[in-house]
């Protein structure tokens, strides 16, 4: 009779988020706590795998860059002192001055766009650098020769900033949001219309460009004040503990570790098992991206596939088909093969597209190429208004079952070997 995930390893799965929450507490990208909470996740898979499978993989990056508003706040200030100054500032033509507001005021949605939609690094180098780290385990059935397959199960260890908004307020930050996006649009097409102005020679039209006090106060004033206070708690690993977001999914893995040391027959031949807690996802996916980064020509050599974890809270797995807002597409192989071990597995599931704000660290490898997706049991918008990046999001907000679903899930598709 072939083994089977029972109650008692999810149990362990949510112990292990306990005893992080309750040893460490939050753990912001590259503070001392981050690396304490990837410690412990360490000697846990070291007690399974031996201490000589399990390593670290330290990398740099700029964490502060990811969610700084500064740049952009700058921009959209500097854009409409120009926009409602044309004409008056001494020494500077309307030319100038117009030309450099529509620069300035298009920075604010393409910083936007490329450093957080994207993930990609465009600013990062204006902020300092620190260390964070990636912990990595290794596991093949005994007696296995040479690996032809390696199947990377995932989560990431560090917690995020707490939405401030989205904490205070609740449905109130997607209103919040959306004037934000009016009012930064708005300013680009003002500013376009000035400029269009100029060139027509037309000072009516120059002035129906300009900024007038309703924009200004119901615009822009809000958009800066949004961005301006996006985020809190950036002292001492932060203040959200992070146990939903993401310890479950670390948990997930190590339990995986855990219950396939103790079967290894549910391994596939000439297949390697990787265990990975991923550092500063929260940052922009940088662990995940430093690990591809590192490891491609390997990764594609050894035909890997990685099935990451991301919230596990909710009994529903959404197996997504998109990443990074929709903008990446995961590979409809991969997705086929995860629905086929949720089928076989008797969980509740669906297939689910990347929303707007929702990016994982399958994303790096999927825009490399590799086979990869992301499993995300999380109800929205309710637990997202309940604890999601809040000081809320404490081991109460688990329960087994969630747990147990991925669990099961995850055994199925290791056993097909990733198919």
């Amino acid at each position: 009779m072939a083994a089977e995930i029972t109650p008692h390893d999810a149990q362990y799965a949510l112990d292990l988020v306990k005893k992080i929450c309750a040893e460490v507490g939050p753990g912001l990208p590259a503070t001392p706590q981050e690396r304490e909470r990837a410690a412990i996740i360490k000697k846990e898979l070291e007690i399974h795998l031996g201490p000589g499978n399990v390593a670290e993989e330290e990398f740099t990056l700029a964490p502060d860059a990811f969610l700084a508003t500064g740049p952009g706040v700058f921009c959209m200030l500097a854009a409409i002192i120009l926009n409602i100054s044309i004409g008056r500032l001494a020494g500077i033509s309307a030319w100038i001055a117009s030309l450099a507001a529509v620069a300035f005021s298009i920075l604010v949605p393409l910083l936007f766009v490329l450093e957080f939609a994207l993930s990609l690094e465009v600013i990062d180098p204006l902020f300092p650098k620190k260390q964070s780290t990636n912990v990595v385990g290794r596991l093949r059935k005994p007696g296995t020769g040479d690996v032809k397959r390696v199947l990377i199960l995932s989560g990431h260890h560090d917690s995020a900033l707490e939405n401030t908004w989205l904490r205070l307020i609740g449905y109130g930050f997607f209103v919040l949001s959306a004037i934000f996006f009016i009012g930064t649009m708005t300013l680009v097409v003002m500013c376009l219309i000035q400029l269009v102005g100029l060139i027509m020679g037309s000072e009516a039209v120059v002035r129906s460009g300009t900024l007038g006090w309703v924009p200004l106060a119901f615009l822009m004033a809000p958009s800066i004040i949004y961005a301006l206070f996006l985020t809190r708690g950036r002292r001492d690993g932060g203040v959200v503990p992070g146990a939903a977001d993401n310890l479950s999914a670390c948990a997930v893995v190590v339990a995986m570790s855990r219950f396939l040391v103790c079967h290894p027959e549910q391994i596939p031949d000439q297949t390697e098992i990787r265990f990975i807690s991923f550092g500063s996802e929260e940052a922009g996916l940088r662990g995940s991206r430093r690990y591809v980064e590192r490891h491609l020509e390997e990764l594609k050599d050894l035909d890997s596939r990685l099935l990451n974890y991301e919230i596990v809270a909710h009994p529903e797995i959404a197996i997504m088909d998109s990443d990074v807002n929709g903008t990446v597409r995961n590979s409809p192989e991969m997705v086929r093969g995860v629905v086929d071990a949720a089928q076989r597995a008797e969980v509740p599931y669906k297939i689910g597209a990347a929303a707007f704000g929702a990016g994982s660290d399958s994303a790096p490898f999927t825009r490399a190429g590799l086979k990869a997706l992301t499993l995300m049991s999380f109800k929205v918008p309710q637990q997202q208004l309940a604890f999601y990046h809040q000081d809320r999001d404490t081991p109460d907000v688990l329960t087994i079952e969630p747990l147990l679903n991925v669990l099961k899930l995850t055994l199925e598709w290791v056993r097909a070997g990733g198919e």
